[in-house]
């Protein structure tokens, strides 16, 4: 008698072992989730991480309100979910939505964003993290662009002493047109920096952006700042701020939440 329950014990104590080894990757990806910088969330410029092989990260209807000298004020929010589909390789799916601009104006999705991130490398001593990004805005809802637009990025991360610096180009190859999303531009150029406080999970972020709109009015800056916090191991908040430069003077201030889990027939993976 005395043996079979010796080995029951050790029969659970080994299948314990295994959901505890299967589930530390997604915990610590998930805790260290501040330390991402996702595009828009809460910088225009995103990091050269993915996340983890068969995880979920769901943005949990993130807001943006935006306004500016000669323009409607616009409230708008994106929820989406990013998966690890693949090893170093995320997809993610949003469908973003005007809420209001001027009292009994138009409100409902205006598209499909489908984007997918593949990181190129793994940041070492000699090369920082290279990640390549595709994204498609496809024509999906009454407010909808007259037709799907799709932007390429290149993003590179450096890790330093002092916090990480983040470089993102891109372009889109689309004819100019006044009809075009704001977010799109023939080409675009972005530089970030942050800095991590681990003892209490946060990240500040602040950027700079010079880009070609394809809606037109010729060359624009705008310059932006965030921070990232951690509030239990699966979730995280972001808020930030950012101004564009020029005749309108846009301003934008973003508030979101990201909710992390792996799922647990698949662990395992990596990055």
């Amino acid at each position: 008698m005395l043996s079979s329950l010796d080995t029951a014990r050790r029969r659970g104590g080994r299948v314990l072992a295994i959901m505890v080894a299967g589930l530390a990757p997604a915990l610590v990806h998930a805790q260290t989730d501040y330390y991402n910088l996702d595009a828009g969330r809460p910088l225009r410029v995103e990091d050269a991480l993915v996340v983890e092989r068969h995880a979920l990260e769901w943005q949990m209807a993130p807001i943006r309100l935006s306004g500016g000298r000669g323009l409607r004020s616009a409230l708008s929010l994106e929820p989406e979910v990013a998966w690890g589909a693949l090893p170093r390789m995320q997809v993610e799916v949003g469908l973003p939505m005007t809420l209001t601009r001027t009292p009994g104006s138009p409100r409902g999705i205006s598209g499909l964003d489908v984007s997918v991130l593949y990181a190129i490398n793994t940041e070492s001593v000699s090369w920082p993290g290279l990640a390549l990004s595709v994204g498609t805005l496809f024509p999906v809802g009454p407010l909808a662009a007259d037709r799907a637009y799709t932007e390429i990025r290149g993003i590179a991360t450096r890790t330093m002493t002092h916090g990480r610096l983040h470089l993102n180009a891109g372009v889109t190859p689309a004819a100019r047109s006044a009809a075009a999303p704001e977010e799109f531009a023939r080409w675009r150029v972005g530089l970030a920096a942050d800095h991590a406080f681990v003892v209490h999970s946060a990240l500040l972020g602040a950027e700079v952006n010079v880009e070609e709109p394809l809606a037109g009015r010729g060359v624009q800056w705008s310059t932006g700042a965030g921070m990232r916090y951690q509030v239990d191991p699966r979730s995280a908040l972001d808020v930030g701020v950012g101004r564009r430069f020029g005749d309108t003077g846009e301003w934008y201030v973003t508030m979101g939440s990201a909710l992390s889990f792996g799922l647990l027939h698949r662990f395992g993976g990596t990055r």
